[in-house]
């Protein structure tokens, strides 16, 4: 599994850098910040809905840990199957979404850097 991610991260490097060479840099400013806005505007909701789902359903089963909010994942096995089924997408959207924040970010600083002329 770290030789799959070791080589994955060598990709996304090659590929970053190659962006900076085809895509002119304000694009890549433009694109990073539409990528991350984009994300955030589907991810937040989607992390409320889940933190409004959990609640209500560690509330249900009687089993409300303290601090639960903090460390949410660690609590998924106080739950029903049935809760899981609706409560899981959510998460897992919202944590694709943020995924793509991080994405968002990185495009926007390869632009930055692409601006600055770091890699010139």
């Amino acid at each position: 599994m770290q030789e799959t991610l070791g080589v994955l991260a060598i990709v996304v490097v090659i590929c970053g850098l190659a962006m900076l060479r085809m895509v002119p840099a304000d694009q890549l400013v433009m694109t990073g910040q539409q990528v991350m806005l984009g994300s955030a505007a589907f991810g937040v909701p989607l992390e409320a809905l889940y933190f409004a789902l959990l609640a209500l359903a560690l509330h249900r089963n009687g089993a409300v840990p303290r601090g639960w909010y903090w460390r949410s994942f660690e609590h998924h096995h106080l739950l029903r199957p049935s809760q899981r089924r609706w409560l899981l997408p959510p998460f897992y959207l919202g944590a694709l979404a943020f995924l793509g924040i991080v994405l968002g970010i990185v495009i926007s600083l390869l632009g930055f850097a692409a601006v600055f002329g770091f890699f010139a």
